[in-house]
């Protein structure tokens, strides 16, 4: 997927400006996308099982949607409450997903009787989020929360314009979306994970989607300004990632130039955004590439754009002439160290972020 983003100029939420329908995204999501699945916890566990805990009482009625391979949905069922995950995508892969369900929970939710009903990381990928957010409501009881986490654009814009996100999110925007909906947001902070954001929010009891007031939205006090501050927020972000895509393009060539034709076999060293943008500038010129990961959740794995699953790096120990692209933007020299380290007998060795030999 690729979209161009947006920016409304009146209160200068940004989105994308076209927007694929339901079953285009269904499609892709099963195809292409790398979810966490098994291994170790990419959030904060005891942070996010300390938010539900605030809200909900003990045994409480918690829902998850969105629930990718469970993991959350069934800590929360060993702390105590009553939980039940769904995840149309994960429902035909995840270990822990039984028909889109992840055991748990007595029984399918009904409408209007969860305590709560949790959404972590799932808004921004929405075609409409109105229409997604009533859905939500609708299954909690009077009284009950819906708990929201989604990149935060004011502070993380590069990390919220990944290429899978349709909508862009600051506190302001995530708040105005929950009382348009009929929601009162109660609590807000950082996510469970490092570029994220929370949102918190009660259904009245005579839950009707309200006019939110001139204090609930300052981003209306100053659209201007808030409009400038959007624009240069996604120029910024915008302008790294065409230098991370220019980077790959650069990692891409040297790796054609140190090959010694289309035998060699190149390696990707981390299964993460780096390796996404080489991989299929790579594909053009290789038969074979592969992408390497330690991370237990990832191996054995698919990666877009390659019909070699991810590998452990052990696995290919003393595979000679290989050219290596290395794909973290903090741990690079390390780990051409340590490809050095094991005598892989490697023809080249380039930094996948810079584009750069090393």
């Amino acid at each position: 997927m690729a979209f161009k983003d947006a920016a409304c100029p009146a209160c200068g939420f940004v989105c994308a400006a076209e927007r694929p329908d339901e079953a285009f995204l269904m499609d892709y999501y099963r195809d292409a996308h790398i979810g966490h699945r098994g291994g170790e916890l990419h959030f904060d566990a005891d942070a996010r099982t300390a938010m539900v805990a605030r809200h909900v009482p003990k045994g409480g009625r918690v829902i998850e949607t969105g629930a990718n391979d469970g993991a959350f949905t069934n800590l929360l069922c060993e702390a105590g409450f009553d939980a039940f995950g769904f995840d149309p995508v994960e429902a035909d892969e995840a270990a822990g997903v039984a028909k889109g369900y992840v055991a748990g929970g007595s029984h399918a939710p009904a409408p209007g009787e969860a305590d709560a009903v949790a959404a972590y990381y799932v808004v921004e990928h929405v075609t409409d989020p109105r229409a997604w957010l009533a859905e939500l409501v609708r299954l909690v009881k009077p009284g009950g929360v819906v708990i929201l986490e989604a990149p935060n654009y004011e502070t993380h814009p590069e990390d919220s314009l990944n290429v899978e996100h349709l909508l862009h999110f600051t506190p302001e925007s995530l708040a105005r979306l929950a009382l348009l909906s009929g929601l009162e947001p109660i609590e807000t902070g950082a996510g469970t994970v490092a570029y994220g954001q929370s949102l918190v929010a009660r259904k009245s009891i005579a839950a009707k989607a309200q006019t939110p007031s001139s204090s609930a939205t300052p981003h209306k006090a100053d659209g201007a300004a808030a409009l400038g501050r959007a624009r240069a927020a996604y120029e910024t972000a915008r302008e790294a990632r065409e230098a991370r895509a220019q980077a790959a393009r650069r990692a891409a060539s040297l790796a054609v130039y140190a090959a010694e034709g289309a035998a060699t076999p190149v390696y990707l060293w981390g299964a993460n955004e780096y390796a996404e943008r080489a991989a299929p500038l790579l594909a053009q010129h290789f038969a074979r590439v592969q992408v390497l990961d330690k991370s237990p959740s990832k191996v054995g794995g698919a990666f877009p754009g390659l019909t070699e699953p991810v590998a452990h790096p052990d696995a290919v120990a003393g595979v000679a002439g290989a050219v290596f692209l290395v794909c973290s933007p903090n741990w690079n020299t390390q780990i051409a160290e340590e490809i050095r380290a094991r005598a892989h007998p490697a023809r080249a060795i380039i930094d996948a972020v810079t584009g750069v030999r090393l």
